[in-house]
């Protein structure tokens, strides 16, 4: 189960055990209009070839920050 916050271009999502924070398109991009994805090559159409489509450079959506929220047991005799 996760629960999700949104604040301005940044999203928190709550797992059980991290928080995963993860920066959104920019939503004036003027390559990609906020949805994140940029189009690259030839035709659009169903008679012509597929574009390329690539991650806007306003955006990474691989790049996440996780904040663990419990630490884990320490080993038995721990530190000696």
């Amino acid at each position: 189960m996760s629960h999700t916050i949104r604040i301005g271009r940044w999203t928190a999502e709550l797992y059980q055990r991290a928080i995963y924070l993860q920066k959104q398109p920019d939503p004036h991009c003027r390559d990609c209009q906020g949805n994140g994805e940029v189009a690259y090559g030839p035709g659009l159409g169903p008679f012509g070839e597929e574009p390329d489509i690539q991650p806007c450079p306003c955006w990474d959506p691989y790049r996440s920050l996780r904040i663990p929220l419990w630490r884990k047991p320490a080993p038995d005799g721990w530190p000696f």
